[in-house]
């Protein structure tokens, strides 16, 4: 009976196969050695240099946890879902930024140089995350909500680091309670700017209904059935006003009250979760030669396979039978 046939995969080379090839290369390379160790050690070098210009950076973080004031209904108490975007662009503007960066002596040669390729390289180091939100979900119970805000940065020296990782940390409770304070501001304004125009809005309502209710006594019939509709309508108008009047002074005087309570409800509350450590400072020198050591010694197998696969001369049997020939012997030189 015929044998089963092979399949391709019974005819593709295998482990064995690799590592017999592998041998190969490295019999080949061992007679190159000059160039496997010369292009291993430019490689090297290479690496080397890269490493050196390259500036370190240390990271430093800090937590902060925002909760949210008593009385949620005010719009100072209540933060919507994307407030990491609101700390990372309303609080951290570019002017609060380069205050930062001049207090605290970051890159002071590159902001003489360009401001705003200053501003743009210390964004790119500083970043803000947000977790545990519970602002993206509506109030139950009364119970306050809060996020955790996590705000950090990198700089090349882990002191300077924590430095700026803590006065942004500062800054965003002080540039919060700053924003909060105006928004505040305005809602009082246009509280009591609602209130005039719906007490002035009253006023002419009920001008206006004197005025018909005087109209009407002296009327003719058809005139006089036109001014009772209209004084109905005006009474509807006036009835109305007084609703709307009393709501707006309502609003007007929660926000007074709120403006004279203490300062925890017109701003949220932060708390220091975690102010932060410096980073363990890198031996420089040792972590290189570390660095370069891995590098040798990755790269040497590498490259020796490569000056073995390249090398054109012929140094054995294999050589000779996988350029499709057949050898018929070896002839060993004296002192071979």
């Amino acid at each position: 009976m015929r044998g089963r046939a092979r399949s391709w995969l019974d005819r593709e080379p295998g482990l064995r196969e690799f590592l017999d090839e592998a041998a190969r290369l490295f019999r080949r390379a061992r007679q190159r050695r000059a160039w496997v160790l010369g292009i291993t050690l430019a490689a090297v070098a290479l690496f080397g240099a890269r490493e050196v210009r390259k500036q370190r950076s240390y990271p430093a973080e800090v937590v902060l946890s925002a909760t949210e004031g008593k009385e949620a209904g005010a719009g100072v108490a209540h933060t919507s879902a994307k407030l990491q975007d609101y700390v990372y662009y309303a609080v951290f503007t570019d002017a609060a930024l380069l205050q930062v960066m001049q207090e605290h002596g970051y890159r002071p040669d590159l902001l003489a140089l360009n401001t705003r390729l200053a501003l743009d390289d210390f964004r790119d180091d500083l970043s803000v995350s947000l977790y545990k939100n519970e602002f993206t979900q509506p109030r139950f119970g009364g119970v306050p909500r809060s996020a955790r805000i996590a705000i950090e940065i990198h700089a090349r020296d882990p002191e300077q680091a924590l430095v700026l990782a803590r006065a942004l940390g500062d800054l965003v409770v002080k540039r919060d309670a700053e924003n909060r304070r105006e928004r505040f501001a305005v809602e009082q304004h246009l509280a009591k700017e609602i209130v005039g125009y719906a007490r002035d809005d009253l006023a002419r309502t009920e001008s206006a209904l004197a005025e018909a209710a005087l109209e009407v006594e002296g009327a003719a019939p058809a005139r006089g059935a036109l001014l009772r509709v209209e004084i109905q309508n005006l009474e509807k108008a006036a009835k109305g006003g007084r609703e709307r009047l009393e709501e707006a002074e309502q609003t007007r005087a929660r926000l007074e009250a709120l403006a004279s309570s203490d300062s925890q409800s017109l701003t949220l509350r932060y708390d220091r979760v975690d102010w932060g450590a410096p980073a363990p400072r890198v031996n420089e020198p040792v972590a290189l030669a570390r660095n370069l050591l891995v590098v040798l010694l990755g790269l040497l197998p590498v490259v020796a396979m490569g000056v073995g696969a390249f090398d054109p001369r012929v140094y054995g049997a294999d050589d000779v039978r996988r350029s499709g020939l057949r050898a018929l012997g070896v002839v060993r030189t004296r002192g071979a």
